[in-house]
């Protein structure tokens, strides 16, 4: 047991350090949200407004195109390991790879959050500036922990398994694609997991934790009727498919692993 939480352990604290050095997630996170602050502005709602709807709103519209960058940046991590080599090191270690991969997520993800969690703490110290009030503080935090983090940690374990199975710049491709298509454009038609529990843009939580009297301007998507078990529901089920999807991608590197020897 001890063996195992020491390869997980230091798995993190490898793929944490690793990744939070990469300059490209800084540039590219900090240049969207940049980017961000001109276009899809919070900034400009009446005082009279509740900070709390303004909060959620910036974080609704954080996480729609900073998740996007997310996907991107974690999705060559499998592909480095094989392109260095470094995989085939690890097969000749006993310890679990299991515990090696779970430790290589979180560790990635949680340094890829670094800039996303800067650049969204930016916007919600300026709206409590501008109400002049930290009556919102509780607000982003909850906001934080329910809408963004389910959907980060769903479309990163995606994102580093699925380069398992094709090359990595088609499935970048084929992430933005999905995350507008399956997320931003509801209702054109196309059937797709938009409007769905498994909408990772965080559309079930919104509605259902933070705007239950529908007052627009908050959750941008939005799913009008949703209730509040509705939103726990899709907050647990994006949560248990990102872990069953690191459950199985062991044993799909280890079939991999077997045709090739």
């Amino acid at each position: 047991m001890m063996n195992q939480l020491d390869v997980f352990l230091g798995a993190l604290r490898y793929e944490f350090r690793m990744q939070a050095r990469r300059p490209a997630i800084w540039i590219t996170c900090l240049a969207l949200g940049l980017i961000l602050s001109q276009f899809h502005q919070p900034w400009g709602r009446p005082i009279s407004s509740s900070v709390g709807e303004a909060i959620v709103y910036w974080t609704m519209e954080m996480h729609s195109i900073l998740a996007i960058a997310v996907g991107i940046l974690l999705a060559d991590r499998l592909s480095r390991d094989r392109r260095t080599r470094v995989d085939e090191l690890l097969t000749t270690y006993r310890s679990p790879s299991s515990m090696r991969l779970f430790g290589k997520y979180i560790g990635s993800t949680l340094a890829t959050l670094l800039p996303v969690i800067i650049v969204y703490s930016v916007g919600v110290g300026y709206l409590l500036g501008r109400w002049q009030t930290l009556a919102g503080l509780p607000i982003a935090l909850v906001a934080f922990a329910t809408i963004v983090l389910p959907g980060i940690f769903f479309i990163a374990s995606f994102s580093l398994a699925c380069p398992a199975l094709m090359w990595t710049p088609l499935y970048q491709f084929l992430f933005v694609g999905y995350w507008f298509w399956g997320n931003l454009l509801p209702g054109f038609g196309i059937p797709s997991l938009s409007e769905t529990p498994l909408t990772p843009v965080g559309s079930y939580m919104c509605t259902a934790f933070f705007n239950a009297a529908k007052h627009e301007g908050v959750c941008n998507p939005g799913i009008e009727g949703v209730t509040t078990l509705q939103g726990i529901e899709s907050m647990l089920l994006l949560i248990c498919v990102a872990f069953l999807v690191m459950l199985l991608l062991p044993l799909l590197l280890r079939w991999q692993q077997g045709r090739r020897s």
